[in-house]
């Protein structure tokens, strides 16, 4: 009989203690934030004060999402994306990151995107262009901000064709970035009745480019199209001017910063680019931003550094609205959200293929005797809407996979 009472108190014991296990309230846990940016390789002026950008985002924020503070962390990829695929699978699966940003060269973005698929957790890419992000390989964890290359090519590429010549000819950056604005850029031209006299690819890294120059010169083109970044960029318009091409035609970039501007005084003075944002801008909270980023930094802040801050603070906002920091709900209170702020007025994140879309603006470099305020490089003269910037998400080959 007493053996039989002690069995029953210790069913009774453990059925209590399995109850209050299971029914115990969850530990909170912090939300912990990441940026995977190039510090140290190519576009590091560029870039690298993403972290800072992110930094200044849960700050305004307040610091603590759910009532818990916001814990963050980053790290450099050199620009290299195997390093960049190492270091995301360590955030995921040893940091416990919840969520990745940024993340500059197209081949490195995938990667990571990768990496968020396996450990379904958040990337939200800011510094990639490839439109396979949202394209052939989205998936339910990445979300694509600011830009990619279709609207950097399309946006100035439609209205480079209305309104600086429809004869263009390409030099064009050897790699993966490179060949998806080519593409992109020709079918804008095609758009527009124009014609592409001709196409140099040429490797990353090239310091000698008036083989190309001369080839372009004699092909006789209104525009000539220079499809690189960084060093490239700056040798190639520099061999341009030398070769006195301005005052024979027009030059569009892929890709350019108040950054280069900065470092090479007059080389891109006349030269047209689109950008996502400007630092002029009046969205709202963009002049707040930029005053206190120049307090901070003695510059304003480029178009990456603003989509870095927008991209954190909608995703901090998505964590309130969905109340948890577990992915596919923050996710979906991501997917459709409209909203306006520094970056963008209005934003929208498309549902069906994860790209936040909104105005594309089509800068253009000033002379030297037009700068009237440091740093104030660019003029505004287009604005592209989002439904011309952006690819129909119904063409983009994005097959969203479906979770619950």
């Amino acid at each position: 009989m007493e053996r039989k009472c002690y069995a029953i108190l210790t069913i009774c014991l453990l059925s209590i203690a399995f109850f209050l296990l299971v029914n115990a309230p969850a530990v909170a846990e912090p939300l912990k934030i990441s940026v995977l940016t190039d510090m140290s390789g190519p576009y590091a002026g560029i870039t690298g004060a993403n972290v800072e950008a992110a930094k200044m985002a849960i700050a305004d924020f307040g610091g603590k999402v759910l009532g818990e503070p916001v814990e963050f962390v980053y790290r450099d990829h050199m620009c290299k994306p195997d390093v960049a695929n190492q270091k995301a699978k360590e955030l995921y699966e040893k940091e416990q990151v919840d969520v990745i940003f940024d993340c500059p060269n197209s081949a490195a973005g995938l990667a990571v995107a990768n990496q968020a698929k396996i450990h379904k957790k958040l990337f939200i890419n800011v510094g990639s262009g490839t439109t396979r992000l949202t394209g052939p390989d989205c998936n339910r964890y990445t979300f694509k901000w600011a830009y990619n290359d279709y609207m950097l090519a399309t946006a100035v590429g439609l209205w480079a064709a209305e309104n600086l010549g429809k004869k263009w000819y390409t030099i064009t950056a050897d790699y993966a970035w490179g060949h998806d604005l080519l593409h992109h850029f020709s079918e804008a031209l095609k758009a527009k009745g124009g014609t592409l006299l001709g196409n140099e690819m040429v490797a990353l890294g090239t310091s000698d480019f008036s083989p190309y120059i001369i080839k372009a010169m004699n092909a006789k083109p209104d525009v000539l199209v220079l499809l690189n970044a960084g060093k490239d960029a700056v040798n190639s318009t520099k061999q341009a001017n030398e070769f006195g091409l301005k005052n024979k035609l027009k030059i569009i970039h892929a890709l350019m910063f108040i950054e280069d501007i900065k470092a090479s005084g007059d080389v891109f003075a006349g030269d047209y680019v689109t950008g996502a944002w400007y630092w002029k801008s009046d969205n709202p909270g963009s002049k707040e931003f930029v005053e206190k980023w120049k307090k901070q930094f003695n510059k304003p802040p480029n178009w990456m550094n603003a989509a870095t801050y927008s991209a954190v603070t909608q995703y901090l906002k998505a964590v309130e609205r969905a109340k948890t920091k577990d992915a596919l709900p923050v996710v979906k209170a991501l997917e459709g959200h409209e909203f306006r702020d520094l970056l963008a007025n209005p934003g929208k994140i498309r549902a069906e293929d994860h790209m936040e879309v909104g105005n594309a603006y089509i800068l253009k470099a000033k002379q030297p005797g037009e700068i009237k305020e440091d740093w104030d490089f660019f003029e505004v003269v287009g604005i592209i809407p989002p439904g011309k910037a952006y690819q129909d998400p119904k063409e983009t080959g994005c097959k969203m996979e479906k979770t619950e």
